[in-house]
């Protein structure tokens, strides 16, 4: 029994943990800034570097337990976030800052290194898998400039780079995106391009339906009539064998003439002479006849149960 709880207990622990861990994959590491000088402050009031990572998944996500790392070439600083800390739940799609200040007795929120001294920077699960990371130079950071992920306005993919502006706990983008709606509204204020797109698509589509269906059309009827032409010519040849043989029978016999009435009567009851030669002439009438007997073993009175048994 004991045994069975402890393995019960073990996967759950196993569950729970692979739980955790799918949760951890939608963390990522949004915006960093290296050099601040007069930007966002600490909850003490200092200029420090930072780190915001970001929920991007549609749960809540507990980062408790997992690492931050930071590495120059061979040295590594990994500082552990700190458990049982309720801020360490990020929202579906939120965001958390960690504070680079190298003095991480300071609360949850401050690590034990700081990021003007390494050029890269990793969030890792509980098990220190890299979840995610990135990679900069500390002498190209400007000051009060952070660097993340933002859209490239010409290819629309997402990169890591330089940001227009600091974006703490909010989404990188600073500048209001313009629909593509709204452009073509833009293009086509009065609405005679979209209208005259949309009647040539539909149109379009029209006339391909019904090029397609005429084509289905009449290859199935050339199927049909070649299908057809074929049975025709096989019974055709079939007829014509019969009746030059016939012709021939004819020839050999004498010349060929119609049957009268009486020849073809003759032919009729042979035929059906011969049909009833095949087969048994059975009777379908029932006769039932009333018996009459005077005598009835049912009734007897010697099969009864009335005489004394045998001592």
């Amino acid at each position: 029994m004991i045994m069975k709880r402890l393995l019960f207990l073990l996967g759950l622990s196993a569950i729970c943990a692979a739980g955790r861990a799918q949760g951890l994959k939608d963390i990522r590491i949004n915006e960093v800034l290296v050099d601040n000088r007069t930007s966002y402050v600490d909850d003490h009031g200092n200029h420090v570097g930072w780190v915001e990572l970001h929920n991007t998944g549609y749960s809540n996500v507990n980062i408790g337990g997992a690492y931050l790392t930071v590495r120059r070439g061979d040295a590594a600083r990994t500082y552990r976030i700190p458990k049982n800390d309720a801020r360490t739940v990020i929202a579906p799609q939120g965001y958390v800052i960690f504070f680079a200040d190298s003095t991480s007795n300071r609360g949850t929120f401050h690590t034990n290194f700081v990021l003007d001294e390494t050029g890269y920077l990793a969030f890792l699960d509980q098990g220190r898998n890299v979840v995610d990371s990135v990679i900069y130079e500390v002498a190209a950071q400007l000051p009060d400039v952070s660097i993340g992920w933002t859209e490239d306005p010409e290819t629309g993919c997402e990169t890591f780079g330089v940001l227009e502006g600091i974006t703490p706990m909010q989404a990188n983008e600073i500048t209001e995106k313009v629909q593509a709606s709204e452009k073509f509204r833009l293009h086509d204020p009065s609405g005679v391009v979209m209208a005259l797109t949309a009647m040539t698509v539909v149109f379009s589509a029209l006339i391909l339906l019904y090029l397609i269906f005429k084509n289905l059309g009449r290859a199935m009827t050339r199927a049909a009539s070649a299908s057809g032409g074929a049975k025709t010519a096989a019974a055709n040849g079939g007829s014509g064998t019969t009746g030059t043989a016939m012709s021939g029978a004819s020839a050999g016999g004498g010349a060929s003439r119609e049957l009268n009435g009486e020849e073809i009567a003759a032919i009729a009851i042979a035929l059906r002479r011969y049909e009833e030669d095949l087969h048994d002439i059975e009777s379908h009438v029932l006769t039932i006849n009333r018996v009459a007997r005077a005598y009835s073993p049912w009734s007897s009175k010697i099969y009864g149960l009335n005489n004394q048994p045998l001592r």
